[in-house]
C-alpha cells in the first residue's frame, strides 16, 4: 500500500508540475524569511540578517534540485539521458549494431513451441485427471485393448469416474458426385463427457447410444461442418452416408477441438459394438481415456488396473494370457515423444541467449574502458553515482528494448516458417501448433529475458567504472589499459562463451550426424520407383474376406495395365509401417504361451 501511495504521489507531481515548482518555491522564501527575522530578532541590521539567512539556507538552485530528486521527480533528466544515450550509440554505430543484431539472435522462437506443447494445458476440462488407458503385452509397453476386456474394466474399477474407448480410422463418404474417403472415429457414449466437451450445435451422444442395433447417428467435427456442410446452421437432423450407411447428423464439435491421439477426425460415431473382433476378447484394436477420481493418482489407478488385468488372465487364460495394463497421463501421450527434443532445443537456445549477453557484456565492458575519462570528468563535475548508473541503465535499456522488439519479430517470422514446414498430416498429431504464434506466455518470456539482460549489462559498466575513484580515472586521461582484474575478467568472458559455443557446435554436429542417418537407413530394398495408394471399401459391401479376394484380384490387374506401372502388389500395411498387430499360432499337441 505504502509503494501504491507513493506512486500515486508522484502521478499527482507529474500532473501539477508547475503548482509543485510554485509552492517549492514559496515554501523555500519563507525559511529564509524565518531565518531573516531570527537574525533580526538577535540584533543584526537587516542587510546582516539577509546576508546571515541566505548563508544559513544554502544555495537555493542546489536545494531545489535536491528537493526534487527526493521525490524521484526526474522525468526531465531521463529525457536527457535517453537523448545522450542515442548520440553515443549514432556516434559508435559498430557497437549498436553489433550489441541489436546479438541480442535478436539470442531471443528466438523455440520457446513459444516448448509453451504451446508442455506448458498450455490440454484444451479439454481438468485435463490432469485425463488418463490414457490400455493393455500391455510383453512385446511392446502399450497395447491396443479389447471391447470385452474394456466393459469388465469399467464395470470392475474403483478409480475412474468415467472410461471410455475409441477406435476406427476412417470411412468411405457417399456423395452424389463421387465417393471419398474420411477420417472418423468410433466412440463409446461417454467420450466427450470424459474429455469435458460439450457440442457447440446440436447435442452428444446419450447413454445407451453405443450399444448394438441402436440409431446409426454422427457428431461432426468444426472442420468436417465447414468442409461437407458449409457451416450450415440448420445441418441438425441432415443425413449423410459413411460407408454406405446413412447417419443422422446430431452435433457440431467447437472449433477448438482436436483430439491429438487420433488426428484431425471429421467424423464421431458411436461405437456400437459389432462384428466378430468387436465381440472377441482376443481381438485388440480399441484405446481407453478415463478420468480419475477425485485424490486418485494415476500410480494408484495403473496398480488396480493391473490387478483387474490379472485377474481377467486368471479367468480367461487362452484369450488374455500376459495380457497386462498401461495407465499413464493423456498428455504424456501426446507430447511424450516431443517432449526430449523440444526440451533439448530449448536447452540449446538458452546457451545461444548466454553467448548473446556474453558478447554483449563483453562490448560494454570493452566499451567502458574508452569512456574512463568522460565518467570520471563527469563525477568531478558533480554527477552522483547514482545519476551516473541511471545513465548507464537507460543505455542498456536502448539496447535490450531494439534487441528484444528484433528478437521477437524474427521469433514471430520464425514461428510461421517452421509451423509451414509441418505437413497436414503431421500437424493433426500435433493440435497444439494450430494458430501458433507469440503468445502471452511467450511475451512473458521475452521480457523476463530482457529484464535480466538489461541488469547484466548495467552491471558491467557499473562495476567496472572509477566512480570511487575518479583522480585515478583523471590521471590515466586518454589510457585506455584496463587493470589486471579487468583484464582477467574480460578473458574469463571469452572463455565462457568459447566454451558455450563448443558445446553447441558438437551438439549440432552431433544432430546433424543422426539426421543423416535417418535420412539413409537401409530399408533391405530398393525404395525408387515405388508408389503407394490406400484401398478403402465399404464394410457393408464386403463383409467376408472372401468376398474381398476377387476385388483384390481386379485391382491388381486394373492398377498393373496402367501405362508406366511394372508391377503391383498388395500389402495389409505398408513397407516400413508398424501397426502392432499380432497373430494367436497354436502347434497341436504343445501347450499354448500366448
Amino acid at each position: 500500500m505504502d509503494r501504491i501511495a507513493s506512486l500515486l504521489r508522484k502521478l499527482i507531481l507529474l500532473l501539477r508540475r508547475d503548482r509543485f515548482r510554485s509552492e517549492l518555491d514559496e515554501e523555500m522564501a519563507f525559511h529564509r524569511a524565518q531565518a531573516e527575522h531570527d537574525f533580526l530578532a538577535a540584533g543584526m541590521s537587516p542587510q546582516a540578517a539577509r546576508t546571515a539567512a541566505a548563508r544559513q539556507f544554502g544555495n537555493p538552485t542546489h536545494l531545489k534540485e535536491r528537493s526534487v530528486e527526493i521525490i524521484n521527480f526526474r522525468f526531465e533528466t531521463i529525457a536527457q539521458d535517453l537523448r545522450f544515450a542515442l548520440r553515443q550509440l549514432r556516434k559508435n554505430p559498430g557497437f549498436a549494431l553489433t550489441a541489436l543484431l546479438v541480442m535478436a539472435v539470442g531471443i528466438g522462437a523455440i520457446f513459444a513451441f516448448v509453451d504451446a506443447a508442455l506448458i498450455k494445458p490440454l484444451p479439454y476440462r481438468e485435463p490432469n485427471r485425463i488418463a490414457a488407458v490400455t493393455e500391455t503385452v510383453k512385446m511392446m509397453g502399450r497395447a491396443n485393448l479389447s471391447y470385452p476386456d474394456y466393459v469388465d474394466w469399467k464395470q470392475t474399477n474403483t478409480v475412474f469416474s468415467s472410461l471410455d474407448i475409441y477406435g476406427g480410422g476412417g470411412d468411405l463418404l457417399n456423395l452424389p458426385s463421387a465417393t471419398l474417403p474420411v477420417s472418423s472415429l468410433r466412440v463409446s457414449d461417454g467420450f466427450f463427457r470424459t474429455l469435458g466437451v460439450t457440442p457447440m450445435l446440436g447435442r452428444d451422444f446419450r447413454p445407451g447410444e453405443d450399444l448394438p442395433n441402436t440409431a446409426a447417428i454422427v457428431i461432426l467435427s468444426f472442420e468436417g461442418w465447414k468442409k461437407w456442410f458449409a457451416g450450415r446452421p440448420d445441418v441438425i437432423g441432415q443425413k449423410v452416408t459413411l460407408s454406405g450407411v446413412p447417419h443422422t447428423v446430431i452435433g457440431v464439435l467447437p472449433q477448438s477441438f482436436e483430439f491429438a491421439p487420433r488426428g484431425a477426425t471429421q467424423f464421431y460415431k458411436p461405437f456400437q459394438a459389432r462384428g466378430e473382433c468387436d465381440l472377441r476378447r482376443s481381438c485388440h484394436g480399441l484405446e481407453g481415456i478415463a478420468r480419475l477420481k477425485d485424490g486418485v493418482s494415476i500410480a494408484t489407478a495403473r496398480a488396480e488396473m493391473e490387478s483387474i488385468a490379472a485377474q481377467l488372465e486368471r479367468q480367461y487364460p487362452g484369450d488374455n494370457r500376459g495380457q497386462g495394463a498401461s495407465v499413464e497421463p493423456l498428455s504424456e501421450i501426446i507430447v511424450g515423444d516431443v517432449r526430449p527434443i523440444l526440451l533439448t532445443l530449448l536447452a540449446g537456445a538458452a546457451l545461444l541467449l548466454i553467448i548473446a549477453c556474453v558478447n554483449v557484456a563483453s562490448l560494454l565492458l570493452v566499451r567502458s574502458e574508452s569512456r574512463r575519462q568522460e565518467i570520471s570528468i563527469r563525477g568531478a563535475l558533480g554527477a552522483s553515482r547514482s545519476r551516473l548508473i541511471r545513465q548507464f541503465a537507460v543505455e542498456a535499456f536502448i539496447l535490450v528494448l531494439l534487441g528484444g522488439a528484433l528478437g521477437v519479430a524474427a521469433a514471430d517470422g520464425v514461428i510461421h516458417l517452421l509451423t509451414a514446414l509441418i505437413s497436414q498430416f503431421m500437424i493433426g498429431r500435433v493440435p497444439y501448433l494450430h494458430g501458433l504464434g507469440l503468445s502471452a506466455h511467450s511475451l512473458e518470456f521475452a521480457a523476463a529475458v530482457s529484464l535480466l539482460s538489461l541488469a547484466l549489462f548495467v552491471l558491467t559498466p557499473t562495476l567496472r567504472l572509477p566512480l570511487q575513484a575518479i583522480h585515478q580515472g583523471l590521471a590515466e586521461g586518454t589510457r585506455g589499459g584496463g587493470s589486471r582484474l579487468w583484464r582477467r575478467l574480460g578473458s574469463n568472458l571469452v572463455v565462457l562463451e568459447l566454451t558455450i559455443a563448443v558445446v553447441l557446435l558438437v551438439s549440432a554436429g552431433l544432430l546433424g550426424k543422426s539426421f543423416y542417418r535417418l535420412l539413409h537407413v537401409d530399408l533391405n530394398f530398393q525404395p525408387d520407383h515405388l508408389a503407394v495408394v490406400g484401398v478403402m471399401v465399404p464394410e457393408v459391401a464386403y463383409p467376408k474376406d472372401q468376398n474381398m479376394i476377387p476385388l483384390q484380384r481386379q485391382i491388381l490387374a486394373r492398377v498393373t495395365a496402367l501405362p508406366g506401372v511394372e508391377s503391383a502388389a498388395l500389402a495389409s500395411d505398408y513397407p516400413v509401417d508398424f501397426n502392432g498387430d499380432t497373430d494367436w499360432i497354436r502347434f497341436v499337441g504343445r501347450p499354448y504361451n500366448g
